[in-house]
């Protein structure tokens, strides 16, 4: 989809990281921007700045009826959406038998639910106007696996799943409107910057403080991982322009690091080889 100015766009977490830098690079654009956030004041600031045809929606992407009130709220002052993008997200870390169950209710409702209740929202909208284009925010790790981060994992693995089921019944349905899942590698977030942050020596999270000397060793080679994370991050405000490419080629899989492919690759191959192995 070409993005011209005039056009709406909406984008939850949109108060920080890549979600407020997409809103700044669409408005930079041209576009007229909803910027949606559970953080009320951080999201009425962030509009605030990019000044204009701007909207703050402080939402929970948690709760279906807010999505809904944030679709009301944006048809009701632009008359239009051409743009959604389900980007907010959180995390958990630590052993997946030791995360609370609230936690991992609040990583699924947020990461999947919030996806859920914005293509409810949303796609019909898109659907009755006869374009848009849909960009949910996975992860790298959606493709991936690792330890310690079960919740946001298997999230992440749900959201590109949802993203191509959705790609799938709108080439039927709707094929005038385009699916793109955003999978970042490290990217210059508060999220990441609390894992990178929560690793260090001086700084460690509950859960890794926990170790003793004999696990510490055998978790060093993913302290490793964190520290190229560290080294690698890229700024949301390039993240945005990779997101903004990739809804104008219709890409349906994008990354901001594509030598991560290699991990899925390894991955993908471990899984053909045991389905494939006889019984």
């Amino acid at each position: 989809m070409k993005l011209e100015a005039g056009q709406v766009a909406v984008i939850t977490g949109a108060a920080n990281g890549i979600g407020q830098a997409l809103a700044g690079a669409l408005h930079a654009r041209g576009l007229r921007v909803v910027l949606a956030d559970i953080e009320e004041d951080s999201v009425r600031r962030a509009a605030a700045e990019l000044g204009g045809e701007t909207l703050a929606v402080p939402t929970d992407v948690a709760d279906p009826a807010q999505v809904q009130r944030l679709a009301e709220a944006t048809v009701e002052r632009f008359g239009r959406v051409d743009l959604v993008a389900n980007n907010a997200g959180v995390g958990a870390g630590g052993a997946m038998w030791s995360i609370e169950p609230e936690d991992w209710q609040r990583v699924w409702s947020v990461n999947v639910g919030g996806i859920v209740n914005g293509i409810r929202a949303f796609v019909p909208h898109l659907i009755a106007s006869g374009h848009g284009h849909v960009v949910n925010t996975a992860s790298i790790a959606g493709f991936t696996f690792g330890a310690f981060n079960a919740p946001y994992t298997a999230s992440k693995h749900a959201v590109i799943s949802l993203s191509e089921s959705l790609r799938g019944e709108l080439d039927i349905l709707a094929p005038e409107i385009g699916v793109t899942v955003m999978c970042p590698g490290p990217v210059d977030t508060r999220m990441l910057r609390g894992v990178t942050d929560g690793a260090s020596a001086d700084a460690r999270t509950e859960w890794l403080a926990s170790f003793t000397p004999e696990q510490w060793e055998r978790f060093a080679p993913r302290m490793e991982i964190i520290k190229r994370m560290q080294d690698e991050m890229m700024p949301a405000t390039e993240a945005a322009e990779i997101i903004i490419r990739a809804v104008e080629t219709n890409r349906l899989y994008v990354t901001t690091h594509p030598h991560y492919a290699e991990a899925a690759k390894s991955r993908a191959e471990l899984v053909v080889a045991g389905l494939a192995e006889a019984n």
